[in-house]
C-alpha cells in the first residue's frame, strides 16, 4: 500500500496572492509539492483580510494597532489543530508582533518544524527604525526560530550563514520563478528604450538607488521608466517618461515582457546582502537582460555580459543602459542567457523538489 501523501500547516504572513516571499516560495510549489512529491500545504496565514488590506499603508496606527492584537489572539486557534497535520512550515514568523511564544508553543508539541526565511528578518529594515510595528516586532526572535527548527530551509548562503549559528540542519532553497507566469514575447520597438522597475511600496526607496544613473542615461537617448508597484515614486526622474503600472499579479509578468531591460538597484547593507534577488529572477524569466548592484546573491544570479550587468556605480549602471539601449543583438542574446538561468537553476520544480528534500529532513530529524 502506498504511503498516504504528508499534510503539512504553512504558518505564513499574509493572506495567498499578497505577499512575494510567499507567491514566489510556498504558493507556486504548493500544486507542484502535491502533484509530484505526495506533499499537501495548507495555509494559515497570521493577518487577517482587514489587516492585510491596510497594514502596508500610512497612518491608521490606532486601527492597525487594533487588528494586530486581535489577529494575534486568533493566532492561538491554531494550536489546537496541529495534531492533525505531519509537521509544520513557518514561514519568517508566525505572528506579526511579540517574541516566539507561538513558535515556542509550537515546538512543544512535538511536531517536526521546518522554519523558513528569505530576508534579513533578524534585524529592522533601516528605512523602518523606530515605526510602530518595528517596535513591536522582536527581530531577535528570529535567531530563536533557527534554534526550534528541526530543518532550515534559506533562500541563499548569506541567510543560511546565520542559521548555522544555532542549526545544524541548514539548506539553501532559493526563491523561484514558475516560468508559465513569464511567456517569452518579442521585446516592443527600440524607442523609446523601456527600463522597468517592479517591487514593492517597502522597497520602493531602493528604486531611488537608481537615480542619478537613469537621469544621466535619459539625457542621451529617449527613454520610458516603467514603475510597477502599489505606489509611484514621489519624484519622477529627470528628462525620461514615467509610467505607473499598479501592480496586480496578473500584469506583472506581462508589464515585464512589454519592457526593454529590467533594473534592480540596491543599497549595500547588512539587510540588502540577504535579498533572494527576486527581481532579478522576474525579469530574466521574461528573457530580459537584467542590471542589478552586485549585493547579496545578485552577484551568483548575475554573469556580467552574459546575462545582465553588475554596476558599482551610477556611471556604471549608466553605462550599462547606454549599451544596452544601442544594441538589438546584445539585449537578445543576454535576453535568452538569462531565460536559461532561471530555467537550469531557479525554476519552480526546482525550488518544489529542494523543499520537498527539507521537509523530509527535518521528519527524520524529528523523529531522531
Amino acid at each position: 500500500m502506498a504511503e498516504r501523501p504528508l499534510k503539512i500547516l504553512v504558518l505564513a504572513s499574509k493572506p495567498e496572492a499578497l505577499s512575494p516571499s510567499q507567491r514566489f516560495r510556498f504558493e507556486q510549489w504548493a500544486p507542484l509539492l502535491e502533484r509530484d512529491h505526495r506533499i499537501s500545504l495548507e495555509f494559515a496565514p497570521f493577518e487577517s483580510p482587514a489587516l492585510a488590506k491596510i497594514v502596508s499603508k500610512p497612518g491608521k496606527v490606532a486601527q492597525k494597532a487594533l487588528l494586530v492584537a486581535r489577529d494575534f489572539a486568533r493566532r492561538a486557534a491554531i494550536l489546537g489543530r496541529l495534531k492533525s497535520y505531519d509537521a509544520i512550515v513557518i514561514h519568517r514568523e508566525a505572528a506579526l508582533i511579540g517574541p516566539a511564544i507561538y513558535e515556542r508553543l509550537v515546538a512543544w508539541t512535538g511536531k517536526p518544524i521546518i522554519f523558513d526565511f528569505d530576508d534579513s528578518i533578524w534585524m529592522q529594515q533601516p528605512d523602518q527604525r523606530n515605526s510602530f510595528f518595528s517596535l513591536l516586532h522582536f527581530h531577535r526572535k528570529t535567531r530563536t526560530i533557527c534554534a526550534l527548527a528541526n530543518a532550515v530551509s534559506a533562500g541563499n548562503e548569506y541567510l543560511a550563514e546565520y542559521a548555522r549559528e544555532v542549526n545544524s540542519n541548514v539548506h539553501i532553497v532559493p526563491t523561484t520563478i514558475d516560468l508559465a507566469d513569464y511567456e517569452l514575447r518579442p521585446e516592443p520597438a527600440d524607442r523609446p528604450f523601456i527600463v522597468c522597475w517592479t517591487g514593492s511600496t517597502t522597497t520602493l526607496p531602493h528604486f531611488e538607488h537608481a537615480r542619478a544613473a537613469l537621469e544621466e542615461a535619459a539625457r542621451r537617448f529617449p527613454m520610458t521608466i516603467k514603475i510597477i508597484c502599489n505606489s509611484p515614486p514621489e519624484q519622477p526622474i529627470a528628462g525620461a517618461e514615467m509610467k505607473f503600472i499598479p501592480w496586480a499579479p496578473e500584469v506583472e509578468g506581462r508589464e515585464i515582457s512589454a519592457s526593454h531591460v529590467g533594473i534592480m538597484p540596491l543599497p549595500d547593507n547588512e539587510f540588502s546582502r540577504g535579498k533572494c534577488g527576486l527581481k532579478a529572477l522576474q525579469y530574466m524569466a521574461a528573457g530580459r537582460p537584467v542590471i542589478a548592484s552586485p549585493v547579496g546573491v545578485n552577484a551568483e544570479i548575475v554573469r556580467p555580459g552574459e546575462n545582465g550587468f553588475l554596476p558599482s556605480t551610477p556611471a556604471e549602471f549608466a553605462e550599462a543602459l547606454v549599451t544596452l539601449a544601442s544594441s538589438p543583438q546584445l539585449r537578445a542574446r543576454m535576453g535568452a542567457n538569462a531565460r536559461l538561468t532561471v530555467e537550469r537553476d531557479y525554476s519552480a520544480a526546482l525550488g518544489a523538489t529542494k523543499f520537498a528534500s527539507v521537509i523530509g529532513s527535518a521528519c527524520r530529524h524529528s523523529s531522531g
